[in-house]
This record gives structure tokens, C-alpha cells and sequence, in this order.
């Protein structure tokens, strides 16, 4: 059993509960609460897999294996179309909630940011919800679980994952991928706390590449002219796209694996639509998950220098830009640095609406601008 949770790092009362309710019997619903990056998802993942099991949960036979690659038809993982979950997405799966599953014992449905129900989506959601046929299970996953209905709330089990600590962040990337422990350090701050992130940092070229490339426009930026703030914004834009793009690209081989697994046309004829429509969803997602990405190294490089202008080098999340930081932070720049990051805060929440990003890039770098400049740096 503990072989299904073993990419989940940091969350020990979470596997156990949900170890427990493999075991001895789950609920109908649960709803996966905590930070971003911490491993809720792999968890779900994990989660239906034992659900969908005839071994509940053995971790090593087909299904568990389909389950955890994404790749069962029993199992569907829902993410926003947008910014918010369409009412007629959760009308398709009330209906289809009811018919028996294709091959394994149980149907699970995964809800990816299910903060972004809207009014009418929830509502339909609850009717399903309140009683479920036997054989389905709902995760939602979620960093906000405040923003979710109270009446959807308390229909499920709550399962709350925390923090993962720096420790136990860097033990993760040296034993799953060979890393220094200086790099594995490194890298896990570099993270900020966020493991899916740091595992990223430890296997993909590109990663890097953006984050050294996100690092040097938010240190340039203070001083930028009209015409290099532009050409920044221009820069981080192509960036997102192309690593969207990239990981698109990747996900072609996702298919022929998928009909490998397939049994019969029928089956084939499922898993290429299924697959289809992923595609056209993850362009979407992957983007806003590279703006995320964006937000989240630009708060960080302000957060350093506020760290930095009052004394508190050990705070610092960029250790391999200490050098750089030190030479750039003014001993009276806290005011300023604080107001940077509550400028990239800000559009962190307006991203998560219908906005044009590369607006509110443009008016995130003019704020940060402002509010380096109207207080006293010296």
C-alpha cells in the first residue's frame, strides 16, 4: 500500500488517512486541501487507483499503473475550461456518473482546481453529489478551499496536506534524482515550497532556463527604460508559450501509450477523444501555469530583497543569487520590495480571471516600477 503513495513527500496524517480509508472503506467524496505543489494531485492519482483496484490499492497491476499515468477510462481527471468549470461539463458527468464502469470496480472522478466552480456548475455538481451511485468516487483538489460552496464543502471528507519542509524537499530530490546535497538545497529553495516545482528545476533544462531568464528581468527591472520594460514583457510572454508548447508536444506520446493499454475499439476510439480534448484543456492550463510561474519567481525576487535589505540572508529563497542580491538591496528599500510583492500578488489574483496576461504582465511591471521609485532608497 505504501508503494501507491510513494511519490508523496512531506504528508504523513494525509497517506494515513487515506490508507485507512482503502483499507476499511472510503466515502463517496473528498476534497484535497493545502499549498500549491505540495502533492495533491499525485495523491488523487494515487487515491483512485487503490479506489479503482480489484487489491484496493496494490500499486504494482494494470489498472494502478493505468490509474497513475492517466490513463483509464474509469478514471477522469477534470480541470477548467478557462477560468471556470462549465456547468455542462458536470451535466455530462451527472449523466454518465450512472452507467456502470468500463473495467475496474469503481468510476473516480478528479477535480483539478475545484475553486473555480461557478455558481451554476456547483449547483449542478450538488445533485450528483448528494447521492452518488454506489460505484463513484469524487476527489476535488484544491488551494483555496475557502472560495469552494460550504454545501459542497461539507459534503466532504476534508484532507488537508501542509507545507513540505526544505529537509524533507531536498532528501526527496537527492534520492529520486541523484542530486548533490548542495544542489538538492539549492534547488529546494529555489522552489520556495513548492516540491512539484523543485522536481521540475531538478529534470528540465528549460526550467532552469526561465527561471535564470525571470531572475535577470526582475533584477533589471528597477532601472529599465519604457522601451526594455516592453521587451521584458515580450520575453516572459514567448517564454510561457514556448514551455506550454513544449510540454503540449510531449504529451503526444501520452496517446500511444494510452492505446497500448486499449483492449478494443471501442476502448481506442474513448481514449483518442479523451486525449483530444486534454489537449485543448492543457493548452489553456499549461499557460496559466507558466504565468504562475512567472508571478511566483518575480514575488520571490522581491521577498530576497527585502530579506536582504533588512539583515536576513538566511531567508533568502535565490541562495545562488545572494551575490547579486546583497549588491542590489538598499537598506531603506523594505517599503518598496514589500509593495513590489503585494504588486505581483495583486496579479496573481487577476490572472485568475478572464483578463489578457500579457496586460496584466505589463501592468504588474509598471506597479513594481512605481513602487520602487516613490520610496526613499537610501
Amino acid at each position: 500500500m505504501r508503494g501507491l503513495f510513494a511519490d508523496i513527500v512531506g504528508q504523513e496524517m494525509a497517506v494515513s488517512i487515506l490508507t485507512r480509508a482503502l483499507e476499511q472503506g472510503a466515502v463517496h467524496a473528498y476534497l484535497f486541501a493545502g499549498p500549491p505543489g505540495v502533492g495533491k494531485t499525485s495523491a488523487a492519482l494515487a487515491f483512485a487507483a487503490g479506489l479503482a483496484c480489484e487489491d484496493k490499492g496494490c500499486g504494482t497491476c494494470s489498472t494502478c499503473r493505468r490509474v497513475q499515468q492517466g490513463l483509464h477510462p474509469d478514471v477522469e481527471v477534470i480541470a477548467p475550461e478557462g477560468n471556470f468549470i462549465r456547468k455542462e461539463e458536470i451535466t455530462d458527468i451527472n449523466m454518465h456518473a450512472a452507467y456502470r464502469p468500463f473495467e475496474a470496480r469503481a468510476k473516480v472522478y478528479i477535480f483539478l482546481e475545484a475553486d473555480n466552480f461557478n455558481i451554476e456548475s456547483a449547483n449542478a455538481f450538488l445533485k450528483t453529489l448528494e447521492e452518488p451511485p454506489a460505484h463513484v468516487y469524487f476527489i476535488l483538489v484544491t488551494d483555496h478551499p475557502e472560495r469552494l460552496l460550504p454545501t459542497i464543502v461539507s459534503r466532504c471528507q476534508v484532507v488537508a496536506f501542509s507545507s513540505v519542509s526544505l529537509k524533507a524537499m531536498a532528501k526527496d530530490l537527492r534520492n529520486r534524482f541523484g542530486l548533490a546535497a548542495e544542489e538538492a538545497d539549492l534547488t529546494a529553495r529555489a522552489a520556495g515550497g513548492n516540491l512539484s516545482y523543485a522536481r521540475e528545476l531538478a529534470t528540465s533544462e528549460s526550467a532552469r532556463r526561465q527561471r535564470e531568464l525571470l531572475l535577470d528581468l526582475a533584477r533589471d527591472l528597477p532601472a529599465a527604460s519604457l522601451m526594455a520594460t516592453q521587451s521584458a514583457v515580450d520575453e516572459v510572454m514567448a517564454t510561457v508559450a514556448r514551455l506550454a508548447d513544449e510540454r503540449v508536444e510531449s504529451l503526444g506520446a501520452e496517446l500511444q501509450q494510452a492505446l497500448e493499454w486499449a483492449g478494443d475499439a471501442r476502448t481506442r476510439s474513448w481514449l483518442t477523444k479523451r486525449h483530444e480534448e486534454k489537449l485543448r484543456r492543457q493548452q489553456r492550463r499549461l499557460t496559466t501555469q507558466g504565468l504562475n510561474a512567472v508571478t511566483r519567481i518575480y514575488a520571490g525576487w522581491y521577498r530576497d530583497l527585502a530579506a536582504v535589505s533588512v539583515g536576513a540572508e538566511g531567508a533568502v529563497l535565490n541562495q545562488d543569487r545572494v551575490r547579486e542580491l546583497n549588491d542590489r538591496a538598499l537598506p531603506g528599500g523594505l517599503v518598496g520590495y514589500m509593495q513590489a510583492v503585494l504588486a505581483v500578488r495583486q496579479t496573481q489574483e487577476r490572472l485568475r480571471y478572464n483578463v489578457d496576461a500579457k496586460c496584466a504582465i505589463t501592468d504588474m511591471f509598471r506597479t513594481i516600477k512605481e513602487a520602487l521609485t516613490q520610496w526613499p532608497m537610501s
